[in-house]
Order: structure tokens, then C-alpha cells, then sequence
């Protein structure tokens, strides 16, 4: 009667429950602490795009399109092209949402040099009646654009799921790859696209951003992960206090069993 909680608990099944309990801090204090640590990474990783981003617009006008090679490096750097746009074939990457809505970005053909690129004209919003596709056409007129180098969209999890070609055009695409665009249209592409600017006609609503989601995410779920950490070694802490402080009182009162002596 009013025994204290693990009064029973001899001296080496404390040892053994303390060394648990300290093996189970270190594991989840690494966890805790690896996972913000790759938040402030991805948080450093954005603050890196967006500063390419605003450089882009500042650095030498590239003339002539570049290979998949050197496209990280020019990533977000400004192009001017001379060509013409194909009047009639058009990619519609699905599920893009913008101010709430969800929609399409045009991509279509582009014509330079002797080679093809994709040029992203923008955001057009989606019928109700999703079997009804927006009218995006153009002309086919030689004409200079501005632009910037971006990759094209990547879900967050890409499903291991085969494209369906339609045989009319536009088509509408679901996230697809460099290849199943190269397949769709027939044509050699290079493994980006070109942002149209603007300011520039032949194009739709365009608000281009290096990231959908700013680094402030990250610096949020950084701190609840360190937060985690430092929460769990104060339960620590406190825990084998009430331990210490009970095994003083169990001393005291001769409460321990005699099961040493084997």
C-alpha cells in the first residue's frame, strides 16, 4: 500500500530500463534532427532558385537554344529567338491550378534555327464540362519571342503510368516527360521548356514563378522538427529525474528486493 511506481525495480532492471530509454532518445533525437536539417537544405535549395530567378532577367540574352547538357546552368536565363510557332499542334499540360482554378499551360512548337522547342504560352482555365478543350490557336508568322529556360512540370509522385495519345489536336497531357512529348509530336525535342514572356502577344495569363511553394514552408516544418527534438529530451530529462528521485526513496526504505544475489 502507497508504494511508490517502480519501487519493485531492482537495481539492474534500472540499469536496463535506463539504458533503453537513452537508446530510444538517441534514435529519435536523430530522426527529429536529420529531418530539419534537410528542411533548412530544401529551404536553402529554393533560396538559391529564386535568386537565379531574379538574376536571370539580368545576365546576357542567350540567342540560340542550348543542350539538355547545359540547361541546369541556364536555368531561368532569358532567351530571344527568331522563328515561327506550328499554327496547329498544341500540348495541354493538365491539372495546373492558378488563383484557385484549375486549367491548362499551353505548349506549343517553336520553330528556330533549324531545330524544335516547346514554348509555354501560358494559362488558360478548364470547362466545367472537361471534354470540351480551349481554343488556343496561333498564327504562323516569323516572329522574334523573349523567353526563359525552365524544366517542365514534374508532379510530386509520378505514377508508373503510360500517356494516352489522342489523335486530335490540342492534346491534353498529364505531366509527361520530355520523351512522351518528343513520341506525341513526332519531333526531336530538347529536355526543357522556353516561358514565354509576358509581355509578349500569342499568349495567355502567365505569372511565371521559380516555386509554387517559398522556403518559409520549410523554415516552419524545420523548427517543428528541432521543436520535436528538444521536446523529447525534456520528457527525457524529467524521466529519469522521477527515476533518480525514486530509486533515492526505494534506498532509504529498503524496498528493493534481493534479486542480485544469484
Amino acid at each position: 500500500m502507497g508504494q511508490q511506481p517502480y519501487s519493485g525495480v531492482n537495481p539492474r532492471a534500472r540499469y536496463i530500463r535506463s539504458a533503453i530509454a537513452t537508446l530510444t532518445l538517441v534514435s529519435l533525437l536523430a530522426v527529429f534532427i536529420a529531418a530539419g536539417l534537410w528542411q533548412l537544405g530544401r529551404a536553402g535549395e529554393k533560396h538559391d532558385l529564386i535568386a537565379a530567378f531574379s538574376a536571370g532577367s539580368i545576365v546576357i540574352t542567350v540567342k540560340n537554344l542550348i543542350s539538355d547538357a547545359e540547361a541546369a546552368d541556364y536555368r531561368f536565363r532569358r532567351f530571344e529567338l527568331t522563328g515561327r510557332f506550328d499554327p496547329e499542334r498544341h500540348i495541354l499540360l493538365d491539372n495546373i491550378v492558378m488563383a484557385g482554378r484549375t486549367g491548362y499551360q499551353v505548349l506549343t512548337p517553336f520553330y528556330t534555327g533549324g531545330k524544335t522547342v516547346l514554348v509555354n504560352r501560358g494559362w488558360v482555365p478548364a470547362d466545367v464540362d472537361r471534354s470540351k478543350l480551349p481554343t488556343v490557336n496561333i498564327d504562323d508568322d516569323e516572329r522574334t519571342i523573349t523567353a526563359i529556360l525552365n524544366r517542365f512540370p514534374v508532379p510530386g509522385m509520378r505514377m508508373d503510368m503510360p500517356q494516352e495519345f489522342s489523335t486530335t489536336w490540342p492534346r491534353r497531357m498529364l505531366y509527361p516527360t520530355r520523351d512522351e512529348l518528343a513520341k506525341s509530336l513526332g519531333e526531336e525535342l530538347p529536355d526543357y521548356q522556353l516561358q514565354l514572356d509576358k509581355d509578349l502577344p500569342g499568349g495567355f495569363a502567365r505569372d511565371w514563378k521559380p516555386l509554387e511553394i517559398g522556403p518559409e514552408k520549410n523554415y516552419g516544418y524545420a523548427f517543428q522538427w528541432f521543436a520535436f527534438a528538444l521536446l523529447t529530451l525534456i520528457f527525457y530529462v524529467i524521466l529519469n529525474l522521477r527515476w533518480n528521485r525514486q530509486h533515492k526513496d526505494n534506498l532509504r526504505m529498503g524496498r528493493y528486493t534481493d534479486q542480485n544475489n544469484d
